[in-house]
């Protein structure tokens, strides 16, 4: 049973026993396994720990993978997504990524949203020049890299400037040595790789800059559209170095609705919480903003994160998050369509509705600025077209149901 966040989990004493956990077995290099007080494993699972339970969990057959991928393909047309980022690049999660599969219904003209594929950051170049070159089509291809630079709040795994307000002992970890992560950046940045790290504290946010900027010195400036995944806690410091190195700020409205504010206030305490996901702040400092859903750690329903983001209004549907970061139902439309579009190179195909782009069109029941705010989350998708075909009919999966 995995937190919310995707970051630990909860695992039965048969699952320990299958993946051989006990009270001897070491914490992995990045993760923790918890132990009673007796020192016997308590199912709880950090980070890379999950991994070694994740690898027979997720041990799928083909015909599971291409059942699963049908699924989400299905369900992505229903709620108007046309192109998506797989941004895993977990190594217990390697066995998911089946490229195979992706390509299969490619092939067979079954590929209903457009896949952009991003293999993990870990130093192995020739393995992910070698995908560059085999997947690179109009609706399956390699975008870049990702990596993990820490983890999230809740479980105080992100990695902050300075510790925990709640357990001073911690301010959490890189998940690998920051001069590694750096030499990684560095080298695929000079191969023209596009990186996204996924980096929630702002410890995290500032190694994920400071390498794209020695990458920057390294290498020479090149228009390389690096990236940021989450930013939820970032310093006052660092959010001009988004526009001065050219880096997107990939963000995801709805995840401060996925954590009780006072659980986040306690664990970073009041004056860092007033920088937390500061949409607003780093769209005035020039920040390029695009926005995604992070499926399946969120829901895959982009206007529930438009809501979030023009409304700050968290789960509790009465609290909100620093009214003075919302952004306009315009801002946030473009972030998702046209944003997204510029930070995988695709600002000339996809993003906009203009003469010569695909044909990748959403068509909802409602004009969004027309209605109360508060309905745009309830407003139903009613055609979804990718490449001139239509992909979803509201009308017609009624009559199915």
């Amino acid at each position: 049973m995995f937190h919310a966040e995707g970051h630990y989990a909860w695992v039965n004493s048969k699952a320990l026993e299958i993946a051989n956990i006990t009270r001897h077995t070491e914490n992995p290099s990045y993760g923790m396994i918890g132990k009673d007080e007796d020192g016997e494993p308590n199912g709880l699972l950090y980070e890379k720990a999950m991994d070694a339970v994740i690898l027979h969990a997720y041990d799928f057959t083909k015909e599971q993978k291409r059942e699963l991928f049908t699924n989400f393909l299905t369900h992505a047309a229903s709620l108007g997504v046309t192109s998506v980022h797989d941004l895993f690049a977990i190594e217990a999660l390697e066995m998911l990524n089946d490229y195979d599969v992706f390509k299969e219904f490619e092939d067979n003209g079954d590929l209903t949203a457009r896949i952009h594929l991003w293999p993990a950051l870990n130093g192995n170049l020739e393995r992910v020049r070698q995908l560059r070159d085999t997947y690179q089509s109009d609706k399956l291809r390699v975008s870049g890299l990702k990596q993990f630079i820490d983890g999230v709040i809740t479980a105080r795994t992100a990695y902050l400037l300075e510790p925990y307000a709640d357990q001073p002992n911690t301010r959490g970890e890189s998940s690998f040595p920051p001069e590694t992560i750096k030499k990684w950046v560095a080298d695929a940045d000079k191969e023209g790789f596009s990186i996204r790290f996924h980096a929630i504290g702002d410890g995290a946010v500032r190694l994920a800059l400071d390498s794209y900027e020695e990458a920057q010195k390294t290498n020479g400036k090149r228009d390389s559209r690096h990236s940021v995944e989450h930013i939820e806690v970032v310093h006052p410091d660092d959010v001009h170095r988004f526009k001065e190195l050219g880096v997107t700020a990939s963000m995801q409205p709805d995840h401060f609705a996925m954590s009780e504010r006072g659980v986040y206030t306690e664990r970073i305490g009041t004056e860092r919480e007033k920088h937390v996901f500061s949409i607003k702040t780093l769209q005035e400092a020039g920040a390029r903003l695009a926005f995604g859903t992070d499926f399946p750690i969120d829901t895959l329903d982009p206007l529930l994160q438009i809501y979030r983001a023009v409304t700050r209004i968290d789960s509790s549907g009465k609290t909100v998050w620093h009214p003075h970061e919302r952004i306009t139902l315009a801002e946030a439309l473009k972030a998702y369509t046209a944003g997204s579009a510029y930070g995988s190179f695709r600002e000339k195909e996809l993003g906009t509705l203009e003469v010569g782009k695909l044909a990748d069109i959403v068509v909802l029941e409602r004009n969004l600025f027309e209605i109360p705010i508060e309905e745009i989350p309830d407003t139903k998708v009613q055609l979804t077209i990718v490449d001139g075909k239509v992909v979803f009919d509201h009308t017609t999966s009624l009559i199915e149901k």
